[in-house]
This record gives C-alpha cells, structure tokens and sequence, in this order.
C-alpha cells in the first residue's frame, strides 16, 4: 500500500513541477512579448501584429494553471464563519460535499471543454495561424488535474479529517 502511495506521491510532485515551471515561463513570455510589442511600435514605430492576441490567448492558459496552482495549494477564497462554529464532524461532511461539488464540475469541465477543443479545430487566430483547439485543450487538461488534486484532498479530509482554517489568519499555505 504505501508504495502506491509513494507512486501518487511522485505524480504529484512532477505534474505539481511541470505546472509550476510552465506557469513561470509562460508569464515570462507575455512579458517579454508585451514589452517586445511597446518597444516596436512605439520606437520602431512597426507594430508587431500578432502580438497582442497571442499574448490574450497565453493569459487563458495562465489563468487555467492559476487554478490548478490555487486549488492544489488550498488557497481559493473562502467564507468560513459558519463552518468554524460546526462541530468537527460537521465541518468534515462540509469539506467532502464542497471536494464533491468541484470534482462534478470539473468532470463537466472536462466534457464540455473536450467539445470545445473540437469546435476549436475549426477555427483559427485572426492575425495568427494559431488553432484554436491548442487554446481550449488547456481547459480539460488542468481540469483532469484538478480531479486529481480533489480526490487526494478528499482521501486527506476523510483520513485526518477537516481542515482548520481558524488560525490562518487568510493565509492557508
């Protein structure tokens, strides 16, 4: 039993390093290009077209990777005024059904964005030769991981029980 837990251990970490590295250089590359496009077109006075909307479209990926990085470290937004006044029992069957919700959404994540990856297919960038599909994949690709990350928070949750956010102060890490 525990090395197939040593073996999620490892997924985990690696999908967690690849997230976080591809996070990183994403930005970087928004940022490099945005100041690429100033440059360009305020000092070279010769826009670079394409720039922008590519610079659009890597933000969607981002913002999906935001997601996973956010749902993987616990720290989404949260209202805890009433959970923190149940019973530790109660809190536990509040935590699963909240694991439950986001892993049915994600699924009809994952569903859904696999029809918009083939809707995608069809269309292409306006000023780039850029599918749209490669675009939409990100969806259920960050969506799977999210299952992922819910189902081991869910075994964690039922294992060791709630967590306690009373004295984070707003801060889970």
């Amino acid at each position: 039993m525990q090395k197939n837990n040593s073996g999620l251990t490892k997924i985990k970490g690696c999908t967690e390093k690849v997230i976080d590295v591809m996070s990183v250089v994403l930005l970087l590359f928004i940022f490099i290009l945005g100041l690429a496009q100033v440059i360009w077109r305020w000092i070279l006075n010769d826009p670079i077209v394409w720039s922008e909307e590519l610079i659009q479209l890597t933000y969607v990926w981002i913002c999906y990777l935001g997601w996973t990085i956010a749902e993987r470290k616990d720290s989404h937004i949260r209202i805890t005024a009433i959970h923190n006044m149940l019973p530790k029992s109660a809190q536990k069957w509040v935590q699963l059904f909240c694991h439950v919700l986001t892993i049915v959404f994600s699924v009809l994540m994952v569903y859904y964005g696999i029809k918009l990856v083939g809707a995608g297919a069809k269309r292409t960038a306006v000023s780039l030769k850029l599918n749209y599909a490669i675009v939409y994949l990100m969806g259920p690709i960050t969506n799977f991981i999210i299952i992922f990350y819910e189902i081991a928070a869910m075994i964690e949750c039922w294992r060791i029980g709630p967590r306690d956010y009373r004295d984070k102060g707003g801060d889970e890490e």
